[in-house]
C-alpha cells in the first residue's frame, strides 16, 4: 500500500560552499521532493588562495531558499514542527559590536592563511595540537586564519568584538542569540574534542580568548525566539524551535545512515571525504585523520580533500571541454591505470592525509599521445588514491568496516568512479537512495530530539547499486598508488618543514549560477 502523507514536517537547511537549500522532511524522515530548492552561488576567487563570500548577501540567498521551501510546504499541506541546519564546517569572519560583519566569510577552501602554519609548525607541537583538537596547523583551521588575518587587516580585527562561523551568523540573524553547536566549535581547531570545551592551549595559539567566541551548546538545545520581522514574512515558524547548526559532514553519514563504524561513508562533491561515526568515551586520535564532533557523545572520525568534483571542472570548462558527459564516458573506458599519467590532485591545496596546504597539483607523464580522457581519468584515480590514505589512517583507531556507502552528485552518478573506489579500497561500495544526506541527517537528528526516532541509532543504511571490488584491478592501482606516493615524497619535504606560499583555490562553482562574490574587506 503507498504511505500516506504526513502532515508535520521538519524545515532543513543544508549550507555548503557552492549552494544552499532548503526542504521539507516527514516525520518519517523521508524527504518531501516538491519542497526542495536548491540555489547554487560563486564564491569569490580573486586573490590567490581566496575562496570566499559576503556573509550578509548569502543569508538573503538562505531566506529566499526558505522562501521556496515553505511555500511548497504550505501547498503539501504540511506543518512545520521544527527547523533544523547542515553547515559546511571551518568558516570564519568577524563582527562588530552591532553585529556587522567586519571581514568577508572565509571558508574551508581559503588558503592564504597558508604562510603562518611556518610559523606554527616551528613554535608548537603539532602532534601535541592534534592530539587535543583532532585538527592541524592547517589553512583550513582557525588559528592560522586568525594570524593572517592579524597580520593583513589590522583595522577590522581590531572592531571585531566577536569571531564566528556562517552558523552562528545564520542564527543571530533570524533567532537574534550566538550559539555554537559543538559540533560546529569542533571544526574550528580551537575546541578541546575530548571535554567538549573551548581549548585554553589552541586559544593561545590563535591570539584570543572566549569572550570572543560563541556560548557552547549541544546538538539537543534548540532556540525559539524568531524574529518579529521573520515570523511576519514566515509565519508557519512562530515558535518552532530552531536546533543549532552542525557539520554537514557528520549530518552526511546520518543522513545515509552510516551512524555507526560498521558503515564508512564516501561523499565526492565540490570536494571528498571518508568518515565514521563513533559512540565512545574516548578516542586515541590517529596522525594524519581529523577528528570532530557530531555531539558530546559521539565523534567523527575521517579525512577530507579539498579536491573533487571541482578539479573534473577545471579539466572540462577550465579547459574547453564542452561535453562533459562525453568525456566522463571516455574516461570511464580507459582501462585502469593505462594512460601514463601520476597525479598529485592538490588543486586546492592538501588535505589529509599530510594537510600540506603549499602542495600544488601535478599531472606527470604527459605525451603528444596524452588524451583529456586520460587526464580526467588520472585525476579520478590520484583523488581516489588519496581518499585509500585516508582510510589507512581511520583503520588505526575502527575495525574494518562492512562496506562503504556513497554519497554525495560526484560520486553518485559517477559508476566509474565508484567501481574505482571499491577496487581501490577493497571494499564493496554502496550508493545511498538518500537524495540529500547532510540536510535529511539535520532533520533526523531533529525528529530524534523530539522523541520521533527513538531508534535512530539501531538503524542501517538503506542501499541502492553495488559495486564490488576486483582483486586484479585492486593490485593494479595499489602500485599506481606506491608511484603516486614516490612523486610526493620527491616534491615535497618531509612532514613538519616549512609551507612555501599560498596556493591557488580552485573556483567552488559554475559561471551558470548566482555570483555572491563581495569585496574582500570593505571596512
Amino acid at each position: 500500500m503507498p504511505k500516506t502523507k504526513s502532515g508535520e514536517g521538519v524545515l532543513a537547511l543544508d549550507i555548503g560552499t557552492s549552494s544552499v537549500r532548503a526542504v521539507v522532511y516527514d516525520t518519517r524522515g523521508q524527504m518531501l521532493a516538491p519542497t526542495l530548492c536548491d540555489l547554487p552561488y560563486k564564491v569569490r576567487t580573486t586573490d590567490p588562495g581566496e575562496v570566499s563570500s559576503d556573509p550578509d548577501d548569502l543569508l538573503r540567498l538562505i531566506a529566499s531558499s526558505i522562501d521556496a521551501a515553505l511555500k511548497a510546504a504550505r501547498k503539501e499541506k504540511v506543518d512545520i514542527i521544527a527547523a533544523a541546519a547542515a553547515c559546511y564546517w571551518h568558516s570564519l569572519m568577524g563582527v562588530d559590536r552591532s553585529g556587522r560583519p567586519t571581514t568577508e566569510l572565509l571558508t574551508w577552501a581559503d588558503t592564504r592563511g597558508a604562510p603562518q602554519t611556518r610559523n606554527l609548525r616551528t613554535q608548537f607541537d603539532e602532534r601535541a595540537y592534534h592530539n587535543r583538537t583532532g585538527c592541524f596547523f592547517h589553512a583550513s583551521f582557525w588559528p592560522a586564519k586568525l594570524r593572517w588575518l592579524r597580520e593583513t587587516r589590522r583595522p577590522a580585527v581590531a572592531r571585531t568584538v566577536r569571531w564566528i562561523s556562517l552558523a552562528e551568523h545564520l542564527y543571530q540573524r533570524l533567532l537574534g542569540e550566538y550559539r555554537v553547536s559543538l559540533s560546529i566549535a569542533s571544526g574550528t581547531g580551537l575546541f578541546d574534542i575530548h571535554h567538549c570545551q573551548w581549548d585554553a592551549e589552541a586559544l593561545e595559539i590563535a591570539g584570543i580568548g572566549t569572550d570572543y567566541l560563541a556560548p557552547l551548546a549541544d546538538r539537543d538545545q534548540p532556540i525559539t525566539t524568531l524574529r518579529p520581522s521573520f515570523v511576519k514574512r514566515w509565519p508557519q515558524l512562530r515558535d518552532v524551535p530552531w536546533f543549532l547548526p552542525l557539520g554537514d559532514g557528520a549530518l552526511a553519514n546520518v543522513g545515509a545512515g552510516c551512524v555507526d563504524p560498521r558503515w564508512l561513508c564516501a561523499t565526492i562533491g565540490t570536494s571528498s571525504a571518508l568518515r565514521v561515526i563513533l559512540d565512545q568515551n574516548d578516542l586515541t586520535i590517529p596522525w594524519g585523520a581529523f577528528v570532530y564532533r557530531l555531539d558530546r557523545e559521539r565523534y567523527v572520525l575521517g579525512g577530507a580533500l579539498s579536491e573533487g568534483g571541482n578539479v573534473v571542472r577545471w579539466l572540462t570548462a577550465g579547459l574547453g571541454q564542452q561535453h562533459y558527459k562525453a568525456l566522463e564516458r571516455a574516461a570511464a573506458a580507459v582501462p585502469p591505470d593505462s594512460h601514463g599519467l601520476t597525479v598529485l590532485p592538490f588543486w586546492a591545496g592538501e588535505r589529509s592525509p599530510n594537510w600540506r596546504g603549499d602542495a600544488r597539483a601535478v599531472i606527470a607523464g604527459l605525451s603528444l599521445g596524452s588524451q583529456p580522457a586520460h587526464m580526467l581519468r588520472a585525476s579520478m584515480e590520484a583523488i581516489t588514491y588519496q581518499l585509500v590514505a585516508v582510510a589507512s589512517a581511520i583503520d588505526h583507531a575502527v575495525p574494518r568496516p562492512r562496506a562503504v556507502i556513497a554519497t554525495g552528485g560526484q560520486l553518485i552518478h559517477s559508476a566509474a568512479w565508484r567501481q574505482m573506489l571499491a577496487d581501490a579500497l577493497n571494499l564493496p561500495v554502496t550508493t545511498s537512495p538518500e537524495r540529500e544526506a547532510s540536510s535529511r541527517g539535520a532533520a533526523l537528528l531533529a525528529l530524534e530530539a523530539l522523541g520521533r526516532l527513538p531508534r535512530l541509532w539501531s538503524s542501517s543504511p538503506a542501499r541502492g547499486r553495488s559495486h564490488q571490488p576486483r582483486a586484479s584491478v585492486h593490485a593494479i592501482y595499489e602500485r599506481a598508488r606506491r608511484r603516486q606516493q614516490d612523486l610526493y615524497d620527491l616534491l615535497f619535504p618531509p612532514r613538519g618543514g616549512p609551507e612555501h606560499g599560498t596556493p591557488i583555490a580552485a573556483a567552488e562553482s559554475d559561471s551558470r549560477k548566482k555570483d555572491l562574490r563581495s569585496p574582500a574587506a570593505r571596512h
